[in-house]
């Protein structure tokens, strides 16, 4: 071997590694952008599941609203924070589960709010289900 092929060899190896470095410091990033962002969409979720659960169920609810968010101490506010979620919602939250709370918004029942429960379970984590809303139904 020359001293021109090991000098070759040893610039190959550095090139690789700074190459690996710079390949795990963009995947490194990468991924703690997705993480933070279904971090981000986790909290906004439950935030509106629990608000629109509280919309469905507003007689037996509206104490531990008012406890909880003291800003909203009447159906008439509630609805309007739920409006606004809607459109923070389209900037972040998938067609699907954005398409659902319209669905949502414009008939609050218990059937569209499971339906909205089963689209961002998908969107969160990827869930092929075969859940239908009537199984997220409860007796009361």
């Amino acid at each position: 071997m020359s001293v021109n092929q090991i000098l070759t060899a040893i610039g190959f190896i550095g090139l690789g590694g700074l190459l690996k470095s710079l390949l795990d410091f963009f995947i490194g990033s990468r991924k703690s952008k997705q993480d933070a962002k279904l971090t981000f969409k986790e909290i906004r979720y439950k935030a509106i599941i629990l608000m629109s659960y509280a919309l469905v169920n507003y007689e037996k609810e509206k104490t531990m609203m008012v406890v909880n968010r003291p800003d909203i101490s009447s159906i008439e506010r509630l609805e309007n924070e739920l409006h606004a979620e809607f459109l923070n919602m389209s900037l972040y939250g998938s067609d699907n589960v954005v398409l659902q709370f319209k669905q949502f918004i414009n008939l609050s029942n218990t059937d569209t709010l499971n339906k909205l429960a089963i689209a961002m379970r998908k969107d969160l984590y990827g869930i092929n289900t075969k859940l239908r809303p009537d199984a997220l139904m409860l007796n009361s």
